[in-house]
């Protein structure tokens, strides 16, 4: 069984996708605990940190659902 260049390209893009969202969830969550419990940057920083959290579950969820209906092809 032999996978073509196409495939091959959107399984590599899939597990780039989910390598990108885990990092912006480990970086959001990270600056929400420190902003939380050691230092107080603000308001802005909060919500900074909080959309980076939001932006890795799309990715996350985009690159899930989407691998989920490829395989049903």
């Amino acid at each position: 069984m032999t996978i073509s260049g196409t495939q091959f390209g959107d399984i590599y893009m899939r597990e780039v996708a989910k390598l990108t969202a885990f990092i912006l969830l480990i970086i959001g969550t990270i600056g929400l605990l420190v902003n939380e419990f050691v230092t107080d940057w603000g308001r802005g920083v909060t919500i900074t940190f909080a959309c980076l959290n939001v932006l890795g579950l799309v990715v996350l969820a985009s690159a899930t659902w989407t691998m989920g209906k490829r395989k049903a092809d």
